[in-house]
């Protein structure tokens, strides 16, 4: 699995290392321990992307977050059943 530093993650990116212990905390995002330091997967990159744009550009604090995260999640589960359903329903048609 490709990771990157938090502390890598954190100067490149211009935020708090609090702020990327705060997501985990919230269990928004997964972090990687290796080699005793904190390591962020980069299929994870993308979605903290979003979640920095909420919270920094939205003012969307961590509680909202993961309300959002977790009814973007639902949206995500249900548009795939939906799609399911719809082509089980074709097969029948």
């Amino acid at each position: 699995m490709k990771t990157i530093s938090v502390q890598q993650f954190c100067i490149h990116y211009d935020v708090p290392q609090s702020f990327i212990e705060s997501l985990s905390n919230f269990e928004l995002i997964e972090l990687v321990e290796l080699d005793a330091h904190k390591h962020i997967p980069l299929k994870e990159i993308n979605h903290i992307e979003k979640l920095m744009r909420m919270h920094y550009d939205l003012q969307v604090n961590f509680e909202g977050l993961d309300i959002i995260n977790n009814m973007i999640n639902q949206i995500n589960s249900l548009q795939t059943e939906v799609r399911l359903l719809k082509n089980k329903l074709e097969f029948y048609e």
